[in-house]
């Protein structure tokens, strides 16, 4: 009763060969300018993300930058004013020993002709 379904007998199937229609192509090449449309879609999205992270970086570098220079500017002025204030001119002169001309009358000579 085994031996009912199972044959010995070597079983040759014939290969059947079927045209392939054009239409199958063009499908083909469509969804293939499709997918590669898409996939630049998303290669250039990614690249201007990127750079404007960069270019946020950059940016956030310059801000803090500005604010430094900002900063020194400030101490500079600060500086500055201290420095080219009368009591300290004064005070440096003194130190280096110059003095203060006395007050005289002022006259005026005029020439003779």
């Amino acid at each position: 009763m085994t031996n009912r379904f199972i044959t010995d007998n070597q079983i040759r199937n014939s290969t059947v060969r079927r045209s392939v229609s054009a239409r199958v192509f063009v499908w083909f090449i469509i969804f293939s300018v499709l997918g590669i449309l898409i996939s630049c879609g998303f290669f250039i999205s990614a690249r201007q993300h990127f750079e404007a992270m960069s270019i946020g970086y950059n940016s956030e570098e310059l801000r803090r930058e500005e604010a430094r220079l900002n900063e020194k500017m400030r101490r500079l002025e600060l500086e500055k004013a201290r420095v080219t204030a009368t009591v300290e001119m004064e005070k440096r002169a003194r130190q280096l020993g110059l003095v203060r001309p006395a007050a005289q009358p002022a006259t005026i000579r005029r020439p003779i002709n």
